[in-house]
């Protein structure tokens, strides 16, 4: 594909939605939480989903769920499917083996702290008590990060305390720090939500942990740079952080080629959002 920009890719989730009758308003969200999913929302990812503010309405815009470039939907259409299967498909095409798993979602990562905790996109829990924390980017990473905004909170840096370095992340506490001072910067990775994520987990999953970054791939021209935050923040906080990026492109084409996942589901996956990749 030829460059693209952000607004490409809107544009293409609103040709889908125009093809399939849905009707849409002229910021891109349905008139419906429905026509933007694929199924209706299980009760466990309605719980999930409610614990955040995706299915909220706004002052001046509805419910982000609503929006055709959500990654709250994108969320809900590839993963809510495997609430109540047998998700060996979705842990093997993810990389994570067929052990049996379960998921949840907007699944807080308590720190201790003061205020809303952060959340996983998608938590995958294993018998063994392992976990992953999935953080899923549809159309977020195209956007720069204002240069001038804080980007953590100072209650992650009480005095005389070192946070991520008191639960074995010190590399991850450099890197804070970095970003707090200015010293590191990413201008397209949320690095700092990642950190906070890797402190949730630090602190709440004692058999042992993973951080997952999953995001849809797109040509634009953000798209290097982007690649080379991930690397570059991959190598800040490795080996002590268990951390690994993948795309959605690689997730439903592993998910494609296993004769096991149902036909329908991959239809509108591949017609919503993967019209590229050809049935194979």
């Amino acid at each position: 594909m030829a460059v693209a920009t952000k607004r490409d890719l809107e544009r293409r989730q609103r040709r889908w939605a125009e093809q399939a009758g849905i009707e849409i308003d002229a910021a891109g969200f349905v008139r419906d939480e429905a026509a933007n999913l694929r199924v209706p929302l299980s009760a466990a990812a309605q719980l999930g989903f409610e614990r955040g503010s995706e299915r909220a309405a706004r002052r001046t815009l509805p419910a982000r769920m609503r929006a055709l470039h959500s990654s709250a939907a994108l969320v809900a259409n590839v993963f809510d499917y495997w609430t109540g299967r047998d998700a060996a498909p979705l842990t093997r095409a993810l990389g994570l083996g067929t052990n049996s798993a379960s998921l949840a979602f907007e699944e807080p990562l308590p720190t201790g702290l003061e205020g809303d905790p952060p959340a996983a996109d998608v938590l995958v829990r294993f018998a063994s008590g392992y976990v992953v924390a999935i953080e899923s980017k549809f159309t977020e990473w195209l956007v720069r990060k204002p240069r001038n905004k804080a980007v953590l909170k100072t209650k992650y840096f009480p005095r005389g305390v070192q946070l991520w370095a008191q639960h074995g992340l010190p590399r991850c506490q450099r890197l804070a720090e970095g970003l707090q001072s200015g010293v590191e910067r990413f201008r397209f990775l949320h690095a700092a939500q990642l950190l906070k994520h890797a402190l949730g987990l630090a602190m709440t999953a004692p058999r042992g942990f993973e951080l997952r970054y999953l995001y849809y791939d797109w040509p634009a021209r953000e798209a290097a740079e982007h690649r080379a935050e991930i690397e570059r923040f991959a190598d800040a906080v490795a080996p002590e952080l268990a951390f690994r990026a993948s795309t959605y492109q690689s997730l439903f084409a592993a998910l494609a080629l296993d004769p096991s996942v149902e036909r329908a589901y991959l239809d509108y996956l591949r017609a919503r959002y993967f019209p590229e990749l050809a049935r194979r």
